[in-house]
Formats: structure tokens, sequence, C-alpha cells
């Protein structure tokens, strides 16, 4: 990804899949998986995905909140402890 034009918005927020009260704004995903991100947002595919799979470390993250409508046509959202979601017990 290059320029302005590339750069995700800030303001996103992803979750661990297991771990949803550990919700990070994308600038906090570790570098892998940042990498992975901007991969798939950049991907076409034909069905909207529910999680991101980190190529390098494995770790899965589900979007939970986006302004970004590249991010929004490539995920399904799901709504964080900001959005007032609620999550399974774990």
């Amino acid at each position: 990804m290059d320029g302005k034009r590339e750069a995700l918005r800030p303001d996103t927020t992803l979750a661990p899949a297991k771990r949803p009260e550990n919700e990070v704004y994308v600038r906090g995903l570790p570098a892998c998986c940042l990498r992975s991100l901007k991969e798939a947002v950049v991907r076409r595919g034909e069905r909207r995905l529910l999680e991101l799979r980190c190529l390098s470390c494995g770790s899965d993250w589900q979007v939970t909140s986006s302004l970004d409508e590249r991010v929004l046509e490539r995920f399904v959202t799901h709504g964080g402890p900001r959005a007032g979601g609620k999550h399974p017990a774990a």
C-alpha cells in the first residue's frame, strides 16, 4: 500500500476473536497483523470475511468498528465493547 489513498483509517478497531474485551485500534495491532489486514483489504473477493487471520502469527481478529469503506467492504463488523455489543461469557 502506498500513499495517502492506501492508508487505513486510524479509527478502525479490532478485537482478538476469542477476547472481544481486548479491543484495539488498528495502529495498536502487531506489525504482522497490520500487514495481513492491509493485504486483506486490497484483495478482492466475492464474500465479506468474518475474521482476519494473520498470515504470519496465526492470530484471528474481528473488526469491531470502522468508518473506512474499504474495510467495511471486506469484513463483517462485530459490535465491540464500545458499541455496547454483547459477547458470550468465556
